[in-house]
């Protein structure tokens, strides 16, 4: 598993916003010091204020994408309903390289697949917590709400790396 999560209960440090290139695109993170609150996909004309220089943790994910096998630890500020949190727990075991339905996933923790589309809708950590590696069990299902368009294409760029890094 190549994101070891440590979850804080709360961070009041001055808010920096940084971003990543990935072969799906950008991601921007948004931390407050070395804790990350929230992750997500940068679109043309996003507002995002971007810091300059390098941050700890922009340093650590870009080698993601050299040695995704490498385990990078990452603190992550916890969030959400206890049911979303064991949702996204879930989600972690889902091995690199590997994909499972929204149902199978219900199944493991006696829930519904809309459920946990909807838990996997409201992830505020794409990409670290790998809510792309859900498919529904007629195709590729959806990706942060949506069935098509730009996250849809993240996605299959996502699963496409993932496959091709595991050959």
């Amino acid at each position: 598993m190549p994101f070891v999560i440590h979850w804080v209960e709360n961070c009041s440090r001055p808010e920096t916003v940084f971003k990543i290139q990935t072969p799906a695109g950008n991601l921007v993170l948004f931390a407050r010091g070395d804790v990350l609150f929230k992750t997500d996909w940068e679109f043309a004309g996003d507002p995002f204020q971007i810091v300059t220089g390098e941050h700890d943790i922009q340093r650590q994910l870009n080698q993601y994408w050299l040695t995704p096998e490498k385990p990078i630890h990452l603190k992550l500020l916890k969030q959400g309903s206890d049911f979303r949190n064991k949702v996204w727990a879930e989600l972690c075991r889902i091995p690199f390289g590997a994909t499972i339905t929204y149902s199978a996933l219900a199944r493991r923790i006696g829930s519904a697949a809309r459920a946990v589309g909807n838990a996997c809708r409201d992830n505020p950590f794409p990409l670290i917590i790998p809510c792309h590696r859900v498919v529904s069990v007629s195709g590729m299902g959806g990706y942060a709400g949506k069935t098509d368009g730009d996250f849809m294409t993240i996605k299959a760029r996502l699963l496409d790396f993932e496959a091709a890094y595991k050959k």
